[in-house]
C-alpha cells in the first residue's frame, strides 16, 4: 500500500511525508530528484526527467521490499507536471510508469504556507495554478485524494485521520 504527498513546490510534502512515515512506521520514499540535482549542481534537461522517474520508481520498489506500507515524498505525477511546465512535453514513458502504480491515497498539499528559497525551487509565483493542475490530473484519473492545508499540526492531524479511516490493519514495527 502506498500513500503519496504531492503538490506544488514548497507546499510541505517532505516534512509531512517524513512525519507520517515515522508516526505509522511506514517505509519512507524520498524524492530522488533532489539528490539527482544535488549531484549535478541543480542542472538538468528534458532527458534527465525520464532518468529521474526511473530512479524514483526504483526507490519505491526498494523500500516496498521491506515494508507493507510506504509513504512517498512525491511521485511521478510531479515529474509529469514539471516536464509539461518546463519543456511543453512529457516523455510518454513517464506517465505510463506513473499509471502502472497509482497510490491508494494522494495527499494534495495546498500552497497556503510561505514559499522559502531553496536552490532547487524554480517557481515561487504561481503555486496556486500548479496546485490546480495537480488536482485536475488526480480527478481526471479518478484517484483518491485529500487536500491538506493549514499549519503543520493541522496537516498532520488531518492526514492521520484519513489514514486511520482507511482501516489498514497497521501493525507497528
Amino acid at each position: 500500500m502506498k500513500i503519496v504527498f504531492t503538490g506544488p513546490e514548497c507546499s510541505g510534502k517532505t516534512d509531512l511525508s517524513l512525519k507520517i512515515a515515522e508516526k505509522y512506521s511506514f517505509g519512507y520514499v524520498r524524492e530522488v530528484a533532489r539528490e539527482y540535482l544535488d549531484l549535478r549542481n541543480n542542472t538538468y534537461n528534458y532527458e534527465d526527467l525520464l532518468e529521474i522517474a526511473k530512479f524514483q520508481v526504483a526507490e519505491e520498489k526498494r523500500i516496498a521490499l521491506d515494508y507493507n506500507f510506504i509513504c512517498a515524498d512525491t511521485d511521478l505525477l510531479t515529474i509529469v507536471i514539471w516536464s509539461e511546465e518546463k519543456y511543453n512535453r512529457v516523455d510518454p514513458i513517464i506517465p505510463e510508469l506513473w499509471k502502472a502504480d497509482f497510490a491508494e491515497m494522494y495527499f494534495l498539499c495546498s500552497p497556503d504556507i510561505p514559499w522559502t528559497y531553496d536552490p532547487q525551487r524554480e517557481n515561487p509565483h504561481d503555486r496556486d495554478r500548479l496546485f490546480d493542475i495537480h488536482q485536475t490530473i488526480l480527478k481526471e484519473n479518478n484517484l483518491p485524494f485529500q487536500i491538506i492545508s493549514g499549519d503543520f499540526e493541522s496537516r498532520i492531524s488531518y492526514a492521520s485521520q484519513i489514514i486511520n479511516q482507511m482501516n489498514l490493519n497497521i501493525t507497528f514495527q
